[in-house]
Order: structure tokens, then sequence, then C-alpha cells
């Protein structure tokens, strides 16, 4: 008899761990699905293994170190994206009914071809700035759709998520110790968010404040940087539910050692993830990366380590206001995040000209879980090239 009540009270306790989990924030903002809503934008960094907190760099590499933009001479910065769609079947369904099934059929888009708009330059040699443009994370997903009329309609909602992001970048500089800070004025656009038993089409914008710190010690050989991104609470109200929430403390910090035109860099990123639920597990995502100089051209390459936070079973929100329609029997409650730990190769390429600095890189996840590709095409024009007779000028 005791037996028999041990055994049920550690089904019981099974069950209760098994439940399936609720959002803590709208669908995509969460980090579960960083493994591909996030966009590497600054494509230098991304060729080398998205290392830039330890290297000096463009106007692009403000984003990840605002400590580590050393203008030589005023430029405007272009960034261009592509990453192609992705079947979700690492999100699997339980069946093929119709509706919100993530079935092979459905797919993740990131539609946006857009990465930064900045320019920047500096006051004086102690003193730079910058203003910049980007997108960090864009999702799309193609669709949620509800059969009505017995098969013969479909009502269809295309799930959307994207962040812009202007940032104003400031930093001191004396010798060889660097300080700076960026204010990031941040626009969440969700559009079409997924709720169960409703039609409605709920569309969503919130702006938030974010500061970013950053610290630069470049040595004769050795480099070292720091930067931090505080935590910060929030909430959304999405007409059906309202998330009390917040923003991650974000912390990475890194070496790198240089000589004789070749770089390395590692660098560790702490993402504080179970702040925003208990089931999410802290992320440290691992990255390395090298680059060679040889006279105009540089050559990159590099690896990340990006760990899951969460997989399991989830329920989708449920609105509550149509429960008497049928359509909606068939429309699953929810779905399965499968492992997403991601292993990435990077590889970049540089071709560097008076007047302007060319750069090509992309990325692969080479493990069986979470796919994920990106190609970054970025231009760096100086606005001094205006003022010569021979701008863009090839000649010897």
């Amino acid at each position: 008899m005791k037996k028999g009540c041990l055994l049920l009270l550690l089904l019981g306790i099974g069950c209760i761990f098994a439940q399936p989990l609720e959002f803590p924030q709208p669908q995509f903002i969460t980090p579960i699905f960083d493994s591909f809503t996030r966009n590497y934008v600054s494509t230098s960094a991304m060729g080398r293994g998205y290392t830039g907190i330890t290297i000096p760099g463009g106007m692009d590499n403000a984003l990840l170190n605002p400590a580590a933009y050393l203008p030589d001479k005023p430029a405007l910065h272009l960034e261009l994206l592509a990453k192609p769609s992705i079947k979700v079947d690492f999100y699997a369904a339980q069946d093929t009914s119709t509706g919100y099934n993530m079935t092979a059929n459905d797919r993740l888009t990131s539609p946006v071809p857009f990465g930064i708009f900045a320019v920047g330059s500096s006051v004086n040699d102690h003193i730079s700035y910058g203003f910049l443009y980007s997108m960090p994370k864009t999702v799309r997903m193609e669709d949620f759709s509800v059969a009505t009329n017995m098969g013969m309609s479909l009502i269809v909602r295309y799930p959307t998520f994207n962040l812009h992001q202007f940032t104003a970048n400031a930093a001191y500089h004396k010798d060889q110790f660097h300080f700076g800070v960026n204010l990031h004025n941040q626009f969440y656009y969700l559009g079409d968010v997924t709720f169960l038993r409703t039609f409605d089409r709920v569309r969503d914008t919130k702006y938030l404040l974010r500061p970013q710190f950053g610290f630069l010690y470049t040595g004769e050989n050795i480099n070292t940087g720091l930067t931090l991104v505080p935590p910060q609470k929030t909430n959304w109200d999405l007409k059906y539910v309202i998330y009390d929430t917040k923003l991650p403390l974000n912390v990475s910090g890194g070496v790198a050692y240089k000589h004789n035109g070749t770089q390395l860099a590692a660098e560790l990123e702490y993402e504080q993830c179970s702040a925003i639920c208990d089931e999410f597990k802290d992320r440290y995502t691992f990255h390395l990366g090298a680059e060679k100089t040889i006279e105009q051209y540089t050559y990159r390459l590099g690896y990340i380590y990006h760990p899951e936070v969460w997989h399991g079973d989830y329920l989708l929100p449920d609105a509550a206001s149509d429960t008497i329609s049928i359509w909606w029997d068939k429309i699953l409650p929810g779905g399965t995040v499968k492992k997403n730990t991601q292993h990435i190769l990077t590889g970049g390429f540089s071709w560097h000209h008076k007047d302007v600095n060319v750069n090509l890189s992309g990325l692969v996840n080479v493990a069986n879980t979470a796919p994920v590709s990106q190609i970054s095409l970025s231009v760096d024009l100086y606005f001094s090239a205006f003022q010569r007779k021979d701008f863009l000028y090839f000649g010897k």
C-alpha cells in the first residue's frame, strides 16, 4: 500500500513538472526563439565569430562594444543582410490538424534585408561619436491559419516581430584606455500576435531606452574588453494578455591577441534568462574569432557556441473570446520546441581602399538543431573621398 501511494505521488510530481510552458513574454520576444530571430549585425564582427568587444573597429563595431569604435575620419556605414527562411520542424507539432500546427509546411522568415545604417566621426583625438539605426531581431511566421466554413475559407495571420533600434554612441579615448556608452532607443513592433479563440488582429509597438556601457584596453599585443547592458522591467498589454516581465542583464567580456596583422579573439556573453522565467537557463554564448590582414585584404574565420535557453512543450495564449465557434476545435493549443543549441561557423572577407571598405561575411549552423544561416554585405564610405578629384580611383 505504501509503495502504491509512493508511486502515485511520484507520478503526480512528474505530471506537475511536465506541464507545458506558458510564455512569460510575447512569443517571439522570448529568448527561446533567438536561434532564428537574432540578426548578427556588423559584417566584420560576424566573419570572425561575432567578436568585437576586444577588437577596435568601424562604426558597426559600436553595437558590440560602445568603446570599440575608433574612427580615423568621418564615415558612413551601410549594411544589408539576407537570412534564408527555415522550415520550423524543430518546433514539432502534435498532429497535422488544420491551424497553427508548427509542421514542416510552416516557415520562419526574415523578410527585411537590412542590418545597419550609421554615421560617425570624432570631435578630437579623445572623443568620438556615432548614430546608428539597426535591426537586431526580425522574424515573420508563414503563417497562422484557421479554416472556417467547413474548410471553404481560410483566415490567415502572419505573426511578426521586428526590433528597430536607434543608437547614439559616444566614447572617450585616452592612450590605451577607451570608455563608451550607447543609448539604444528600441521600438518593439508586434504584428498579428498569436491568440487562440479570437479572429482579432492584435498589434502593438513599445518604446524602451536601454543603455549599454563599454570598456576596452588596447595593449601592444593584448586587448581586453567588457560591456554591460543592465536589466530592465517592462510590460506588454496585448488586450487579451498582460505580460509583466523584464529584459535580462547582459554582460560580455573577452581577450584578443594581435601580432603582425593577425588578431585572435575569445569572448564570452552572459544573458540572465532565468530572470525572465524560472524554467529558463542562463545563457553563456562563447565566441572565437581570427582575422589576418594582408595588404588591402582581410580574411576572417570564427565559431559561435549558442546554447539553448529551454526546450519542451508550450501553450499558446488563449483569448477565450470566441469559445462558441467550432472552428477552433481543430486548432492545436500549443507545440514543442526541440533542443536548439547551435554550433555556428563563420567566415568573412574585406577589401580596403582609401575611399571605401567593402565587407562580406556569412555564417551557418553546422549542428543538427535549429538551422540558421546569414549572409551580410556592408560598405564603409569615407566622407573625405568626395573632396578629391580621383574619388574611387583604382590606379597605382
